[in-house]
């Protein structure tokens, strides 16, 4: 699997997204060479996000919600995309076709109890996964986190998605256990993600 290219510190300048990431937007560049923007997810992306999950597979869906999950409801839309920023950071992958801004990728973390720490998942659209999209929002995620004091994220990861397992992998991400239920459970310092 080709990586995409090193995530360096933003300039100085734009080191207040990082500790506000409301206002977090860089453009970015996919495997393939395609230009993307990754931006922060906004209270006004309920459409944008309901669209996107519907351009998922049942299988991305599946691996996503570790389950089957027909539809976001209203309340789904309004906890995905009404972010405090603090303890539930969200950023979207778009792509602008035609004048219209469309999320080719979801990720995001969400703080646990445990202040240093985060749970980070992934929805990549089925015909953008393997070009780089989860390993970009990974380490813009991990930017974002190590700036506000997240040292670790963790990751639960069903055994059968081999290319999530994959961007973790080549991520730093190292095996903290295996559940019964063929859940993979994965860790990974913010810090050593910034240095790859």
């Amino acid at each position: 699997m080709a990586r995409a290219p090193a995530l360096r510190e933003p300039p100085l300048g734009d080191r207040d997204m990082l500790s506000d990431a409301r206002k977090y937007c860089v453009d970015a560049t996919m495997l393939d060479g395609a230009a993307i923007r990754i931006r922060a997810i906004r209270p006004d992306d309920q459409e944008r996000l309901h669209e996107h999950f519907r351009g998922l597979s049942e299988q991305s869906i599946y691996f996503r919600f570790m389950g089957l999950k027909r539809d976001l409801s209203p309340d789904d839309l309004k906890r995905l995309t009404e972010l405090d920023f603090k303890n539930h950071v969200g950023l979207a992958a778009t792509l602008t076709e035609n004048g219209r801004e469309r999320f080719i990728g979801v990720g995001r973390y969400i703080r646990g109890a445990d202040p240093h720490r985060a749970e980070v998942a992934f929805a990549i659209l089925d015909e953008f996964q393997g070009r780089g999209i989860g390993t970009l929002l990974l380490e813009h995620l991990s930017l974002i986190a190590n700036a506000n004091g997240i040292a670790e994220f963790e990751a639960d990861v069903l055994g059968d998605n081999r290319q999530m397992l994959e961007v973790f992998a080549h991520s730093g991400f190292k095996i903290r256990g295996l559940l019964d239920s063929g859940v993979v459970h994965l860790h990974s310092s913010t810090s050593e993600m910034l240095k790859k």
